[in-house]
């Protein structure tokens, strides 16, 4: 029962332990497994500036609370999964005090590509648009939407993904049994399902004011850039930007009406050098530098609109740049045939006409 995972996930439950001191623990100590024999001047001289943390764990460092710790945090309706574990995410190592635990519900893919859609909770009907907007057609090309499971914009993200049979993951600042707002239930309920929730906090912990700042370093942690759609100048989205900042990510601002309150957060951010989002492309070539991306949606629109002749020849052109010649060559179309249908294939508004009869695929 005392290994080091079992002893982060008691630390965790203590509340108020961050992963410096963890780190402060294993270089003091060598192991965690030490802590918990270790002698009380010792644990006052690692927690020097922690005496209230330091007088909770010695108050519970013994076998029946640990025993307690693990029966209540144990549960089929969650996976607990600490930073030792293999299946912990990669994305979240790597920044600054990440969660040494955290509680999952649902389907976890933290590898896939990822954005953070974030921004105001008191949303305009134009920010709720573009934020499901910009849901959905990022899931068209394979990318979840991570959110912060709150009303306004970090809900209509979610819905956008989850309309477009997407994945989509929501962060909890509360403990992983906890429905935090209440009108957000059946949004949940479709996460746990179809996406993934996580929180750092287990079960029955409370929505503290403090935990939502604290979480937002997950939201960007687990995405690879974070889309801002509303924010005030003192919004507390604009801490999750920071976050981003800290981790190298990119940051994305809409641009809004300079009279609506809203929008001006993401127009200081694009004033300070934030990424102007105008088109879901411009995320998408960012992220193709990472990740090999197709749009699944209109690849299955381009098959139902063309010819098998036609398509074969698309095939060709859409992988890179091709001369005519070689375009026959590859399908044994004659010349004559192929030049009408790379006619009909411009019409259509899938390639172009670069000089010297080569052909290139539109975006």
């Amino acid at each position: 029962m005392i290994n080091e995972r079992n002893l982060l996930i008691w630390l965790n439950r203590l509340g108020g332990i961050t992963y410096e001191m963890i780190l402060d623990f294993t270089e003091h100590f060598g192991k965690l497994t030490e802590l918990w024999h270790a002698k009380e001047a010792e644990i006052y001289e690692v927690l020097q500036n922690h005496r209230i943390i330091a007088d909770k764990l010695l108050k519970t460092r013994n076998k029946q609370y640990l025993e307690k710790v693990l029966t209540e945090t144990n549960s089929d309706a969650y996976k607990i999964v600490t930073i030792l574990d293999s299946d912990y995410p990669e994305k979240l190592k790597s920044i600054y005090n990440p969660p040494y635990v955290i509680y999952i519900k649902g389907i976890a893919d933290f590898n896939k590509p990822l954005i953070a859609i974030v921004g105001a909770r008191k949303s305009t009907p134009y920010g709720r648009w573009a934020a499901k907007k910009f849901a959905r057609e990022l899931t068209e090309w394979g990318v979840g939407v991570v959110s912060g499971l709150a009303l306004g914009i970090d809900a209509e993200g979610h819905k956008g993904a989850l309309e477009e049979k997407g994945y989509t993951i929501g962060v909890l600042g509360c403990g992983i049994d906890t429905f935090y707002p209440s009108s957000n239930y059946h949004l949940f309920k479709q996460l746990e399902e179809s996406g993934c929730i996580i929180s750092e906090y287990g079960p029955g912990i409370e929505p503290l004011k403090h935990h939502f700042p604290a979480r937002n370093r997950i939201i960007s942690g687990l995405s690879d850039g974070v889309v801002v759609i509303e924010a005030g100048e003192k919004s507390g989205t604009l801490i999750t930007v920071g976050f981003a900042l800290e981790q190298g990510k990119d940051v994305y601002a809409l641009p809004g009406n300079i009279n609506n309150n809203q929008s001006k957060g993401t127009n200081k951010l694009i004033r300070e050098g934030a990424k102007i989002l105008l088109d879901t492309e411009d995320i998408i070539e960012e992220l193709r530098y990472k990740y090999d991306l197709s749009n699944t949606k209109k690849e299955w629109e381009i098959q139902e609109m063309l010819s098998n002749d036609e398509m074969r020849v698309f095939d060709i052109i859409k992988r890179q740049p091709t001369h005519i010649d070689v375009i026959s060559y590859k399908t044994g179309i004659g010349i004559s045939e192929l030049s009408t249908i790379l006619t009909i294939l411009e019409l259509k508004g899938l390639i172009s006409q670069l000089s010297g009869k080569t052909f290139t695929a539109d975006k």
